[in-house]
């Protein structure tokens, strides 16, 4: 058990990291990394499954899910998403989505 809680903090870590090089402007990942980070990092995604067409509802398997994943985009990214979308995109779409909505 030790084992799996150091994993799961550096995982918060290096998400944290990624989301304060972001917010510094120090350099700027493409949205898919950073959805993608969210995706493994918080939500223990296995990476193999965060695919340009996989389905968000694949990914996010619960409405609990879903709804923290809107949160934390709008937390972290300031981007607001609607639940619909999550259940209704595939990754890629979405992805497209949240990156034209930080752009502008």
């Amino acid at each position: 058990m030790g084992g799996r809680k150091a994993k799961d903090t550096v995982g918060v870590v290096s998400y944290s990291m990624t989301i304060s090089a972001t917010a510094s402007g120090s350099s700027v990942p493409p949205t898919a990394e950073l959805i993608t980070g969210l995706l493994v990092d918080k939500f223990e995604v296995d990476p193999a499954a965060v695919r340009d067409d996989a389905r968000m509802t694949e990914l996010l398997v619960d409405s609990l899910m879903v709804v923290e994943m809107a949160i934390s985009l709008k937390d972290d990214l300031g981007v607001t998403v609607t639940e619909d979308e999550l259940r209704e995109l595939g990754f890629a779409e979405f992805a497209s989505r949240v990156d034209a909505r930080r752009a502008g």
